[in-house]
């Protein structure tokens, strides 16, 4: 191979070579913006505002591997993720939810945990079940009325309540304390409520 052969390649590499380097870079910044830019996933929790105001909660919650506790601010390359909740004494759990985020952007990711109801099924002047226990503030506890007539049941915290053929009461407790109920009109085994 003679010289001036040789010198022509590498002129030509030394030629070709800062537009390769130009093409890589170029390459690399569509990526990197395609793909290495970050967003923000804020995560909260709360309760269900169906029975009363809703309320903050604390929560453990888990998202791609990371874990923290709501309210909770995470910052992330874009993407798709999944935003796991934890279980909570007197409360449904919400279902995961999958958050896509965006480069430059903020992302919300909410669960709402409804209070878990306790049911008292009310019919022929009696209850069916003698012990319940609550939640004060959380737990709504629903008196049913299964019968086709009226029923009446009588407390210390609710007074004297009539209810319907098929209709409910419900009542969330607001203080802690154990609360008896009856039904004045027959002799039947009253209920006791226990509410921490």
């Amino acid at each position: 191979m003679s010289r001036r052969t040789k010198r022509g390649r590498i002129g030509t590499i030394l030629f070709f070579l800062p537009v390769l380097l130009l093409v890589v870079l170029v390459a690399y910044q569509i990526v990197a913006t395609n793909t290495l830019q970050t967003g923000t996933l804020i995560v909260e929790a709360q309760s269900s505002s169906r029975y009363y105001t809703a309320m903050v909660l604390n929560v453990h919650v888990t998202i791609g591997g990371q874990a923290g506790s709501t309210p909770f601010t995470l910052t992330l390359t874009q993407g798709v993720y999944t935003v796991t909740f934890s279980e909570q004494k007197w409360y449904a759990t919400p279902p995961a939810k999958s958050v896509t985020i965006s480069a430059g952007k903020s992302t919300y990711a909410i669960g709402v945990y409804d209070p878990i109801v306790e049911f008292v099924s009310v019919s022929q002047d009696q209850f069916n079940t003698t012990q319940l226990s609550a939640k004060h503030g959380v737990t709504p506890v629903a008196w049913v009325n299964h019968s086709s007539g009226y029923e009446t049941i009588d407390s210390q915290v609710t007074g004297r309540v009539i209810i319907p053929p098929l209709q409910n009461f419900t009542y969330v407790f607001q203080a802690a304390g154990t609360f008896l109920f009856s039904m004045p009109l027959v002799s039947t085994p009253s209920l006791v409520v226990n509410v921490s």
